[in-house]
């Protein structure tokens, strides 16, 4: 009975305005090369976090969605929502 665990990168999104890319995980515990169990995980790189997005091997798709313009307006919108 050999145990071992693998994380696959399994699903990548774009959602929302700023097109946050979303990225989800799945740690499986595989028994004799059969998955024995699995739960998911995901993570965000933000609009302009390109070291995240670097990190979550998606810095293609943030280069393709994230332009300067789209980067400078969620930089904005996150300064005017700080302001009380």
């Amino acid at each position: 009975m050999a145990l071992s665990k693998k994380r696959v990168q399994d699903k990548v999104e774009i959602v929302g305005e700023y097109k946050q890319i979303q990225v989800r995980f799945i740690d499986q515990i595989i028994e004799d090369k059969k998955v024995i169990s699995e739960i998911f995980h995901r993570d965000v790189a933000t609009c302009g976090d390109y070291d995240k997005a670097d990190s979550l091997g998606v810095k293609k798709i943030a280069d393709a969605s994230w332009t300067a313009a789209l980067v400078k307006s969620y930089k904005a919108a996150q300064k005017a929502s700080k302001v009380i």
